[in-house]
């Protein structure tokens, strides 16, 4: 099973854009579950370039799974502005990333 196409050029977008931007102020000296929000920009940043670069194994795939969660938690107590929206582009991204990339135990048969 392949790659979505659609899926592929929209997080292709979306990571332009990203890679293009600071991390916010906002954000800088941030908690979110007890990591560093900047952690998990990073960790997500990898799974991300992973992504695009060819595909998730299954640890990077935990890994993206794990920091969205905790970034989508935060999110609805950011203020509106630079962070908030920095943080969303990381869960659109994987959102359609984990979207894409179907779970290794729903292949084992």
């Amino acid at each position: 099973m392949g790659i979505n196409e659609a899926v592929f050029n929209e997080v292709s977008v979306l990571w332009a854009e990203h890679l293009g931007l600071t991390f916010p102020d906002d954000l800088k000296g941030l908690e979110a579950d007890g990591e560093p929000v900047a952690l998990l920009d990073t960790y997500m940043a990898g799974c991300v370039s992973g992504y695009l670069g060819g595909g998730l194994d299954a640890e990077k795939r935990v890994i993206l799974d794990d920091c969205s969660r905790v970034l989508q938690k935060l999110l609805p107590t950011l203020p509106h502005g630079g962070g908030r929206g920095y943080a969303a582009r990381l869960v659109r991204m994987a959102d359609l990333i984990l979207s894409d990339s179907p779970s290794p135990r729903s292949s084992e048969t």
